[in-house]
């Protein structure tokens, strides 16, 4: 009954808000749309509404879409507010309430339950409450209540105009004034009906939290909005609200339809690994037909491609359709195990009958080999191979890539050695003894003259066993030995000189001290005591003698050749003094000591005579007169300068 009465004054003292409501906005997210395939639309729904809601799940005033469908938009907007000084900012106006202004005690303005003022602060009216700032702003007004110890008792009223069949958004703000966790239990009403659940506040202070509601009008043309507390404890129960609304809600869809031929989809094969040098194929998939395939990199174009990279590579592939419709990229990754990186050590030249040894190494850790000459598996082998063998070796990793490499082992023959050089030592010579070996890189020590190198020189202290290590880095060492001994030296010697006519041979004998000796002739190295010889020239002609590989010292004899012991004239000649053949004469006198010429007619007179080799007859008789011209006979005899007679006879013609 007192509650009526209540109310009764509240209604004494009410006044009426007239909404201004409008939801007649022309919502629209676009037109209908074909678009070309890969392009984009965007749909852009009417601005500043309060909430947007997407088919797709988007709150954004606009989307963006790539693919074909029907796309709806739903849309809230609020209409104008509808409560009066809500923030109470014009202080203590504007609406109703059951508890009364708060006139003071022992703790502040607000000592007693069932209490209220407007101001900014809890702690300003009450010792004990927080310190708060309003919701808004931080330093507006709020309305703080010291709750009733009445259940129900109204906290704010206020009565506002609607229109019917329309739905109301009504909110308010809400914080506990101290840490209390006896709060206040809030209530609201709408024309005496409950609005949803009790809300509570929060247990700590200043701790502002939104508490709303829908209503919908129906037949009613106004509402009486109220706010009650439920909570009728003294202790505790202390709260502030703020920022009181109701406002109509306005509630818009749209939707449109959006044509977007699809893109192409493709998938391809998985990721694929290959052992270095080795290739695969990768391959494209789709649905479609008619695809054509573009891979990277490379720009190969089938949907199939063959590759081998030499590292691990990740390939791009797009389907292009017959529209010109482009898939999304799709890759697939070519991972590239390394070949192992063989190296050996070893023995790589051995001597025959000797055993080698090849060790095997990979830059892999976990590697296996496989020796395919003799089936062994281990890194290290031991091999005696009797010529120059290749061995293979084959090493696969542990993630199975396999290479082969190869070890060459020469083999040389077992070494050889020998002394070459005269083993009879000719007194007052030198000997020269020379190592011989039948493998390269050879090294020398002459024992015991303790000498190294390929050639000992010996002299007359070295008579007895000469001793010749050879060794070889391979094949190892070899000794080989010679007996100097001391020989003979004959003596030899020849006639001084032989006079020669050109063309002629002679006869040369030489002689030694001792009855055995051989002979050589020098030039041409001819064997022998005696030698028919015949030369072009005069030239020394040169001999030594020897026993064994004693020789002697060389002794010459000069073949002195004339190259005149014939007779020579011209067979014509022309007395005109014209300084050109004007004389008939011998063409060379040198090795003619003596001579005579005739010279007759054809009748056989005798025309001219000469005596001395130097003769030149000009073509005159003995009376001085010129010969006529024609053919004249002549007899030429002499002696050349070794003593030799000659004789030649012949005819000349005379012309003027």
């Amino acid at each position: 009954m007192k509650l009526l009465t209540i109310l009764s004054s509240c209604i004494l003292f009410s006044f009426t808000l007239y909404a201004q409501t409008s939801c007649n906005v022309n919502f629209s997210i676009g037109n209908d749309s074909t678009l070309l395939c890969g392009q984009t639309y965007t749909l852009n729904a009417n601005p500043g509404m309060d909430s947007y809601v997407w088919s797709n799940g988007s709150s954004q005033p606009s989307i963006t879409v790539n693919s074909s469908g029907t796309y709806t938009c739903y849309a809230v907007a609020l209409g104008p507010e509808l409560v009066t000084n809500g923030d109470f900012s014009n202080g203590n106006t504007g609406f109703l309430t059951d508890y009364i202004v708060g006139t003071g005690g022992a703790w502040g303005q607000l000592t007693n339950p069932g209490t209220y003022a407007i101001n900014t602060s809890p702690s300003s009216v009450h010792n004990n409450f927080s310190a708060c700032g309003d919701h808004t702003s931080g330093s507006g007004n709020m309305m703080i209540v010291n709750g009733s110890n009445s259940s129900g008792t109204s906290v704010w009223c206020q009565t506002v105009n609607v229109t019917p069949n329309t739905s109301y958004q009504f909110s308010t703000w809400l914080t506990n004034a101290l840490n209390d966790p006896n709060v206040s239990e809030l209530q609201f009403t709408i024309n005496g009906t409950p609005l949803g659940n009790p809300f509570l506040a929060s247990t700590n202070g200043c701790t502002w939290n939104q508490f709303f509601e829908t209503w919908n009008s129906g037949t009613n043309t106004t509402a009486n909005i109220c706010i009650t507390n439920l909570n009728n404890s003294g202790g505790g129960n202390d709260f502030a609200i703020d920022d009181i609304s109701f406002r109509p809600v306005c509630n818009y869809t749209d939707e449109v339809d959006v044509i977007i031929p699809p893109n192409p989809v493709i998938t391809v094969d998985p990721d694929q690994t290959i052992c270095e040098g080795d290739e695969i194929d990768l391959t494209a998939y789709s649905v479609e037909s008619n695809i054509d395939y573009t891979w990277n990199p490379g720009t190969l174009n089938n949907a199939t491609i063959t590759v081998s990279p030499t590292q691990t590579t990740t390939y791009t592939v797009e389907g292009t359709d017959p529209n010109g419709c482009v898939s999304l990229p799709v890759t697939v990754t070519v991972n590239v195990n390394p070949l192992p990186q063989i190296t050996f050590q070893g023995d790589d030249v051995i001597c025959k009958g000797m055993t080698g040894e090849i060790e095997v190494f990979s830059d892999i850790t976990q590697t296996d080999f496989f020796w395919p000459i003799n089936g062994f598996t281990q890194s290290s082998v031991y091999v005696q191979p009797t010529d120059t063998t290749i061995y293979s070796v084959i090493a696969t990793t542990n993630l199975g890539c396999v290479d082969t490499a190869y070890f060459e082992m020469a083999v040389i023959d077992q070494l050889t050695l020998d002394i070459v050089g005269d083993t009879v030592f000719c007194e007052g010579d030198q000997n020269q003894l020379v190592a011989e070996s039948n493998l390269e890189n050879t090294t020398y020590l002459w024992l015991p003259r303790n000498e190294t190198g390929e050639m000992l020189n010996t002299t007359m202290n070295d008579l007895g066993w000469v001793f010749l290590e050879g060794t070889h880095p391979v094949c190892g060492t070899l000794t080989d030995s010679i007996e100097l001994i001391l020989g003979q030296k004959p003596d030899v010697n020849v006639q001084d000189s032989i006079l020669l006519c050109l063309g002629d041979e002679a006869n040369v004998t030489a002689q030694s001290t001792f009855p055995d000796a051989e002979f050589v002739w020098f030039p041409g190295e001819f064997y022998g005591a005696t030698q028919n010889v015949s030369f072009d020239q005069s030239s020394y002609l040169n001999v030594q003698s020897f026993i064994g590989s004693c020789r002697s010292d060389l002794d010459s004899v000069y073949i002195s050749v004339n190259l005149n012991c014939d007779i020579q004239v011209p067979n014509v000649f022309t007395p005109n003094s014209d300084g050109v053949n004007d004389y008939f004469k011998l063409t060379e006198i040198e090795g003619i000591s003596s001579i005579e010429c005739v010279i007759v007619n054809r009748w056989g007179n005798v025309v001219q005579e000469f005596a001395n080799p130097n003769f030149k007859w000009d073509g005159r008789n003995k009376r001085g007169d010129l010969v006529n011209p024609g053919t004249y006979f002549y007899v030429i005899k002499g002696k050349t300068s070794l003593g030799q007679e000659i004789e030649k006879s012949g005819n000349v013609q005379v012309f003027n």
